[in-house]
């Protein structure tokens, strides 16, 4: 065996602890905690002078109370200290923080767990960015980056799409340069990385960094469209031919394509009758594919989770204005109920 690698959220920390054991390749082991633990993430940044967010983990209802007490901020972020996919996770304001966290203490999570920690986050004010990268010997290759478009519906943030970023400007090279700078703090060495951060009025401020490559759907051919090459693809590269990806180090970010991902969405809870908009979607210029689509008969309820649930759409094309064009005509069936044809109620 050369390389551990982990293939999702899953196996995160399964992979650093084998290859720890086995003495391959991967990320430091000192901040192993940080990499998963999103309260310790923001810490460690702390540490190594780099700008983070106000972060504070209640143990039990008491401690929130306590923590609620010490709050100044107008808004907050409140989730599951251990989840993903937006699992749980509202903006609220400070009166209203007791509320969210209450409100998901003891639940079960996405990663199969216990919610029995909660996660209080100064929420950042600005636009929302996904830098990817992999990683080879501390050296980082930016391989792909999006602007995210997240609506807050009843105060819960909702990815809508995310749009591929083709030229790097300065402000697109300030964050690369600050997502870097997160990186080595958090001894991310050999690897994929996916990592989301916002630019704020002070700068860019990291939200997490996942060492794991971009999910939740990965179909290859919209990314061997618009890059010429996928994540996971650059990360498989990157073990079997290292030569090969260290030529890469020298090159330039420069995809050729618009890509977005749109992360379908139904107007309201419910059983699903038909897709009438997939019709319409599939005419529009510049689609590409769509995947993961809901069968006829599900009880649609977790409607702002980002894990592909009511289906991912992909569309790809030079014009950036044309593919954004299409793009909002989805979201204006999505928003008018006209995507998904919905009967409210359970499933029989």
């Amino acid at each position: 065996m050369d390389y551990v690698c982990a293939g999702s959220e899953y196996g995160v920390d399964s992979a650093a602890e084998l290859a720890d054991q086995l003495g391959l390749p991967h990320h430091g082991r000192d901040a192993q905690l940080a990499r998963r633990d999103k309260a310790a993430m923001h810490l460690q940044l702390t540490r190594h002078e780099i700008d983070s967010l106000d972060t504070h983990v209640a143990d039990s209802i008491s401690s929130l109370e306590q923590i609620v007490d010490r709050l100044h901020n107008a808004k907050y972020v409140v989730k599951p200290r251990d989840s993903a996919g937006s699992d749980g996770c509202t903006i609220v304001g400070r009166e209203d923080v007791l509320a969210a966290g209450t409100a998901i203490w003891g639940k079960a999570n996405l990663m199969g767990q216990t919610n029995h920690e909660v996660l209080v986050q100064e929420y950042a004010e600005g636009p929302q960015y996904i830098v990817n990268t992999v990683s080879h010997e501390r050296t980082h290759w930016l391989t792909d980056m999006y602007a995210e478009r997240i609506d807050e519906i009843a105060g819960l943030p909702t990815v809508r799409h995310t749009d591929s970023i083709t030229t790097l400007g300065e402000t697109e090279q300030v964050l690369v340069d600050y997502v870097f700078q997160c990186l080595d703090a958090l001894e991310i060495r050999d690897g994929a990385a996916h990592t989301e951060v916002r630019l704020t009025e002070r700068g860019p401020v990291l939200i997490e960094v996942n060492s794991r490559i971009m999910g939740p759907c990965l179909l290859p051919d919209p990314y061997m469209l618009a890059f010429g090459y996928s994540q996971q693809h650059i990360l498989t590269e990157k073990i079997l031919r290292p030569a090969e990806f260290e030529n890469r180090l020298s090159s330039a970010y420069s995809p050729s394509q618009t890509l977005v991902k749109v992360f379908l969405r139904s107007h309201k809870p419910g059983v699903l009758n038909a897709i009438p908009g997939l019709r319409v979607m599939r005419r529009l210029p510049h689609f590409h594919s769509v995947a993961w689509m809901p069968p006829v008969g599900r009880e649609l309820q977790d409607l702002t989770l980002t894990t592909g649930y009511m289906g991912v759409a992909f569309f790809v094309g030079e014009n950036k204005a044309e593919v954004m064009n299409s793009v909002e005509a989805v979201h204006e069936l999505e928003d008018r109920g006209l995507f998904f044809d919905v009967t409210s109620g359970l499933a029989g």
